[in-house]
């Protein structure tokens, strides 16, 4: 539940600016229906951007548990070859549904093991401007380490779709940006800064944090209104009341202002090589109702 602090509202006007470009995007697909509204938001982003769309099938090759058992090796050939025989399928159906899109696209496929499966991503998320995922692939995944590996390992911002985006038409015209006056908030802000250009208008928005002074608070995100209003970015800066819950807070905010995208940091810590997603961002990555752009 919300305090009972007041929200408050700034106009920051913009400098003239030159436009922004996205010349590529990766498209990571899973195979599976949560596929078709990543695909169909992609096509809208590609068309918007003149960009070019790089399709991604991740094909996941499983290993034998126990590699030294008996057998283990006869196994693990059956499963590469199951994996062949799949990929193979999903990807011809894939081609045919690419081949109604009317912007320039290719389509590959890595097979492989998950360790293989994320190198293979971190090249390609290196070679791309944004990537895009369907988060229904994302948060209906058994293993989420590939996810993890686009959001934490790759070096371009990640936008998961849920299914609703599917139906979009248009580059989004109010963007809301979830301010920390972090090095990840200041990535995602960086990754986003086309759409921010091509938007009507920007929210920037900062949650109240017990026992942060005012001037701490708000003169970072002061700061990063300024700066972008000098690349052409309409902003309003909005201080938000505390909130049990800042990703619900969050989102109520975002929907409030008429947001087609949230921008925000992804935050983790990482444990024996593995990433550990922090509270607020695993629950925007599960609940978030529009599209999100995120950089670690």
């Amino acid at each position: 539940m919300a305090t009972e602090n007041s929200e408050t509202s700034e106009a920051v006007a913009p400098a003239a600016s030159a436009p922004a470009f996205i010349a590529d995007l990766a498209l990571f697909l899973a195979g599976t229906d949560g596929d078709e509204a990543a695909v169909a938001y992609a096509e809208t982003l590609a068309t918007g951007f003149a960009a070019h769309l790089d399709c991604h099938l991740i094909n996941h090759v499983p290993v034998p548990i126990l590699t030294a058992a008996p057998g283990a090796a006869a196994l693990a050939a059956e499963f590469a070859q199951q994996a062949e025989e799949a990929g193979q399928k999903v990807e011809a159906a894939l081609r045919t549904r690419l081949g109604r899109l009317g912007v320039p696209w290719e389509l590959r496929r890595s097979d492989g093991t998950l360790g293989e499966l994320r190198g293979a991503i971190a090249r390609q998320c290196g070679l791309v401007d944004v990537v895009v995922q369907s988060q229904k692939s994302v948060t209906e995944a058994t293993d989420m380490s590939l996810f993890e590996a686009i959001l934490f390992d790759a070096r371009a911002p990640v936008l998961l779709v849920p299914e609703a985006a599917g139906k979009v038409s248009a580059l989004p015209k109010t963007v809301f940006v979830s301010f920390l006056d972090t090095p990840e908030c200041a990535r995602a802000i960086a990754g986003a800064l086309p759409f921010l250009k091509r938007a009507d208008l920007v929210v920037l928005a900062s949650i109240a944090e017990d026992g942060a002074s005012e001037e701490r608070r708000v003169e970072p995100m002061n700061d990063m209104a300024r700066h972008l209003a000098r690349h052409g970015v309409t902003v309003e800066i909005r201080e938000l009341p505390a909130w049990d819950d800042p990703a619900k807070g969050l989102l109520e905010a975002a929907n409030v202002s008429g947001a087609e995208l949230l921008v925000a940091g992804a935050y983790g810590h990482s444990r024996l090589r593995e990433f550990l997603f922090g509270g607020v961002t695993r629950s925007l990555i599960r609940n978030c109702h529009l599209p999100i752009l995120m950089a670690h």
